[in-house]
Protein backbone atom coordinates (compact mmCIF):
# COMPACT_ATOMS: atom_id res chain seq x y z
CA UNK A 1 0.00 0.00 0.00
CA UNK A 2 2.93 2.12 1.08
CA UNK A 3 4.85 1.50 -2.15
CA UNK A 4 1.11 2.27 -4.49
CA UNK A 5 0.75 5.95 -2.79
CA UNK A 6 4.07 6.28 -3.20
CA UNK A 7 4.57 5.32 -7.27
CA UNK A 8 0.45 7.19 -7.12
CA UNK A 9 2.45 10.41 -6.06
CA UNK A 10 5.42 10.46 -8.49
CA UNK A 11 2.59 9.51 -11.63
CA UNK A 12 0.11 11.92 -10.66
CA UNK A 13 2.53 14.85 -9.66
CA UNK A 14 1.01 18.06 -11.30
CA UNK A 15 -2.32 16.37 -12.08
CA UNK A 16 -5.63 14.89 -10.34
CA UNK A 17 -5.45 10.64 -10.37
CA UNK A 18 -7.97 8.84 -12.67
CA UNK A 19 -10.40 6.37 -11.14
CA UNK A 20 -8.76 3.54 -12.24
CA UNK A 21 -5.01 5.25 -10.19
CA UNK A 22 -7.14 5.06 -7.27
CA UNK A 23 -8.68 1.57 -7.85
CA UNK A 24 -6.32 0.21 -5.06
CA UNK A 25 -7.45 2.30 -2.79
CA UNK A 26 -11.06 1.57 -2.93
CA UNK A 27 -9.94 -2.01 -3.26
CA UNK A 28 -8.16 -2.46 0.07
CA UNK A 29 -10.54 -0.29 1.83
CA UNK A 30 -13.09 -3.47 0.64
CA UNK A 31 -10.59 -5.75 2.14
CA UNK A 32 -9.14 -3.88 5.32
CA UNK A 33 -11.82 -5.51 7.86
CA UNK A 34 -10.44 -9.10 6.93
CA UNK A 35 -6.91 -8.02 6.61
CA UNK A 36 -7.73 -7.06 10.05
CA UNK A 37 -9.00 -10.24 11.34
CA UNK A 38 -6.14 -12.17 9.51
CA UNK A 39 -3.92 -10.14 11.67
CA UNK A 40 -5.26 -10.34 14.52
CA UNK A 41 -5.90 -14.57 14.29
CA UNK A 42 -2.26 -14.84 13.74
CA UNK A 43 -1.05 -12.42 16.59
CA UNK A 44 -3.38 -14.51 19.04
CA UNK A 45 -2.32 -17.66 18.04
CA UNK A 46 1.09 -16.97 17.01
CA UNK A 47 2.54 -19.10 19.80
CA UNK A 48 0.12 -22.30 19.25
CA UNK A 49 1.23 -21.73 15.77
CA UNK A 50 4.92 -21.65 16.47
CA UNK A 51 4.43 -24.65 18.56
CA UNK A 52 2.95 -26.79 15.69
CA UNK A 53 5.32 -25.48 13.06
CA UNK A 54 8.25 -26.87 15.56
CA UNK A 55 6.47 -29.96 15.84
CA UNK A 56 6.59 -30.71 12.31
CA UNK A 57 9.47 -29.89 11.22
CA UNK A 58 11.16 -31.95 13.95
CA UNK A 59 9.18 -34.87 13.15
CA UNK A 60 10.16 -34.08 9.42
CA UNK A 61 13.95 -33.42 10.09
CA UNK A 62 14.08 -36.45 12.82
CA UNK A 63 16.31 -38.53 10.92
CA UNK A 64 18.04 -35.64 8.39
CA UNK A 65 21.67 -35.19 10.11
CA UNK A 66 21.63 -31.96 8.03
CA UNK A 67 19.50 -30.19 9.92
CA UNK A 68 20.33 -31.38 13.43
CA UNK A 69 21.04 -28.08 15.69
CA UNK A 70 22.22 -27.41 19.27
CA UNK A 71 20.02 -25.97 21.34
CA UNK A 72 21.37 -22.49 20.77
CA UNK A 73 20.86 -23.06 16.68
CA UNK A 74 17.11 -24.20 17.11
CA UNK A 75 16.49 -20.90 19.01
CA UNK A 76 17.82 -18.94 16.22
CA UNK A 77 15.68 -20.33 13.74
CA UNK A 78 12.21 -20.05 16.05
CA UNK A 79 13.14 -16.57 16.54
CA UNK A 80 13.50 -15.67 12.96
CA UNK A 81 9.75 -17.72 12.06
CA UNK A 82 8.53 -15.78 14.33
CA UNK A 83 10.09 -12.63 12.67
CA UNK A 84 8.99 -13.90 9.56
CA UNK A 85 5.42 -14.64 10.59
CA UNK A 86 5.53 -11.07 12.05
CA UNK A 87 6.94 -9.01 8.99
CA UNK A 88 4.71 -11.19 6.77
CA UNK A 89 1.42 -10.42 8.67
CA UNK A 90 2.14 -7.10 9.05
CA UNK A 91 2.70 -6.63 5.24
CA UNK A 92 -0.12 -8.25 4.48
CA UNK A 93 -2.69 -6.05 6.80
CA UNK A 94 -0.99 -3.20 4.64
CA UNK A 95 -1.31 -4.61 1.44
CA UNK A 96 2.45 -4.09 0.95
CA UNK A 97 4.41 -6.95 -0.49
CA UNK A 98 6.60 -5.06 -2.49
CA UNK A 99 7.90 -3.50 0.56
CA UNK A 100 8.41 -6.30 2.11
CA UNK A 101 10.57 -8.19 -0.77
CA UNK A 102 12.39 -5.13 -0.95
CA UNK A 103 12.65 -4.28 2.43
CA UNK A 104 13.29 -7.89 4.15
CA UNK A 105 13.27 -10.61 1.90
CA UNK A 106 16.08 -10.08 0.18
CA UNK A 107 18.59 -8.90 2.94
CA UNK A 108 17.16 -12.51 4.60
CA UNK A 109 17.75 -14.21 0.80
CA UNK A 110 21.66 -13.19 1.31
CA UNK A 111 21.49 -15.09 4.54
CA UNK A 112 19.69 -17.51 3.67
CA UNK A 113 22.27 -18.41 0.62
CA UNK A 114 25.00 -17.57 2.22
CA UNK A 115 24.78 -20.28 5.05
CA UNK A 116 23.17 -22.63 2.26
CA UNK A 117 19.54 -23.32 3.90
CA UNK A 118 17.23 -22.41 0.42
CA UNK A 119 16.49 -26.38 0.23
CA UNK A 120 15.59 -25.82 3.92
CA UNK A 121 13.43 -22.64 3.11
CA UNK A 122 11.92 -24.55 0.15
CA UNK A 123 11.27 -27.54 2.57
CA UNK A 124 10.24 -26.02 5.75
CA UNK A 125 8.11 -22.30 4.97
CA UNK A 126 5.40 -24.32 3.24
CA UNK A 127 4.68 -26.13 7.07
CA UNK A 128 4.32 -22.40 7.81
CA UNK A 129 1.45 -21.97 5.59
CA UNK A 130 -0.15 -25.24 6.39
CA UNK A 131 -0.19 -24.76 9.71
CA UNK A 132 -1.69 -20.60 9.51
CA UNK A 133 -4.00 -22.00 7.16
CA UNK A 134 -6.01 -23.88 9.91
CA UNK A 135 -6.33 -20.76 12.04
CA UNK A 136 -7.83 -18.87 9.56
CA UNK A 137 -10.98 -18.91 7.33
CA UNK A 138 -10.57 -19.80 3.80
CA UNK A 139 -11.27 -15.96 3.24
CA UNK A 140 -9.00 -14.49 5.35
CA UNK A 141 -6.28 -17.42 3.86
CA UNK A 142 -6.27 -15.82 0.62
CA UNK A 143 -4.98 -12.73 1.97
CA UNK A 144 -2.10 -14.10 3.75
CA UNK A 145 -1.00 -16.99 1.99
CA UNK A 146 0.58 -15.12 -1.21
CA UNK A 147 2.84 -12.96 1.25
CA UNK A 148 3.93 -15.99 3.01
CA UNK A 149 4.27 -17.87 -0.71
CA UNK A 150 6.63 -14.75 -1.41
CA UNK A 151 8.44 -15.84 1.32
CA UNK A 152 9.69 -19.27 0.35
CA UNK A 153 9.76 -17.67 -3.27
CA UNK A 154 12.33 -15.03 -2.48
CA UNK A 155 14.35 -17.01 0.47
CA UNK A 156 14.14 -20.82 -1.40
CA UNK A 157 15.18 -19.53 -4.89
Amino acid sequence: MLTQFSKLSLDTDGRYATDTELQFIEDYLESVDVRISTYEKIKANEEAILQEVDAKMHELNKDNCLYKMDEHGQDICRRDRKQAIKYTSAAMVINDLDRLRDGLLIWLQTIVRAVGYERFVRTHYPIIQEVIKQYLTPEEAKFILPAFQLDCTILGA
